[in-house]
């Protein structure tokens, strides 16, 4: 299944952490959602679509019209032609949302978490400093590791573990007040999601999927809250420049307060049909439209006996 209201989701996360980027604002009939027609206010506009947890807004800020609205269709094509959820993954989902829906969730968790949050005590005492260099050492090189990710990408993600390994402090991980607070917000964040079962949730059609990320969006930050991370603050305080900017393309400059430090990092855009978009947006959305076409036709082909490989029409044996 095409990975686009997760890819947007986890887009907008790390928008949202670096600062580019319970009820979300409803879109009307006749409002017509487009990105500005400069590099700087289009950043600005996707930041705040985040700062409102509105992942439908910053969906279609992302891309130009058209772009979006075929990686909508290639979404709803393949949830329509999914195949059934595992029977092991349904059950365990299932298992963790009962007791996330259950009426006693919150006591019931905090009194599951407190003999972990006793143990973490007494593994983290004396033991935290190595532990944390171990912990950025590894986050480091899995990020180096990552394919997925640009330079620069790898680049910024590096600064932000450094920021938060130098936030993290044993007793923030134990404090019982703030996991009492994380566990509430993760519970109204998944009665307010509504997806008891897994085959809901992997029935989502796009603008389905979306509107439920904004949910998820919203619990998130709760939930970080409760340990003193504020990513709607590093939003307030996002500033956006022009680095350069000729002809179609153009390159800005983003800078954000977190923990107590400032962050920064560049992004390419590009303008399209008069707005200006990420340029790594749209290379991405256009590569699994092609993925998705080369197997569609890959699939065709094995259906009539095409020798897909060759280009030769062969019968197949039977």
């Amino acid at each position: 299944m095409t990975r686009r209201p997760t890819r947007w989701a986890l887009s907008a996360l790390l928008l949202l952490l670096t600062a580019l980027g319970a009820c979300r604002r409803e879109e009307s009939a006749t409002e017509v959602v487009a990105a500005p027609d400069d590099p700087v206010a289009a950043v600005q506009a996707q930041a705040s679509a985040l700062r409102q947890n509105d992942l439908p807004r910053f969906a279609r800020l992302s891309l130009p019209p058209d772009l979006y609205e075929r990686s909508v269709e290639l979404w709803d094509q393949r949830v329509a032609q999914a195949e059934p959820v595992d029977p092991e993954d349904a059950a365990e989902y299932e298992q963790m949302m009962s007791r996330l829906l259950a009426e006693d969730a919150e006591e019931s968790l905090m009194r599951d978490l407190e003999p972990k949050l006793a143990e973490l005590d007494a593994e983290l005492a004396g033991q935290w400093p190595l532990m944390q260099a171990t912990a950025g050492i590894f986050l480091t090189a899995a990020i180096q590791a990552n394919e997925d990710l640009s330079p620069e990408q790898k680049a910024h993600a590096s600064q932000l573990v450094s920021a938060l390994m130098a936030w993290l402090k044993p007793e923030l991980i134990t404090d019982r007040a703030r996991a009492r607070q994380a566990i509430a917000a993760a519970v109204r964040t998944a009665r307010e999601l509504d997806l008891p079962t897994l085959e809901h949730s992997r029935a989502l059609k796009h603008d389905e999927a979306l509107a439920k990320a904004s949910v998820a969006m919203a619990g998130a930050k709760d939930i970080a809250r409760a340990y003193g991370l504020d990513l709607d603050q590093a939003l307030d305080g996002m500033r956006v420049e022009l680095v350069s900017r000729e002809g179609d393309q153009a390159t800005v400059r983003i800078r954000y307060p977190l923990l107590g430090t400032e962050l920064d990092f560049q992004r390419a855009m590009v303008q399209r049909d008069g707005g200006w978009y990420s340029a790594e947006d749209i290379a991405q959305a256009e590569a699994e439209l092609a993925q998705a076409q080369a197997e569609t036709g890959l699939a065709e082909g094995e259906a009539d006996g095409t020798d897909t490989s060759t280009g030769a029409g062969t019968a197949s044996a039977h």
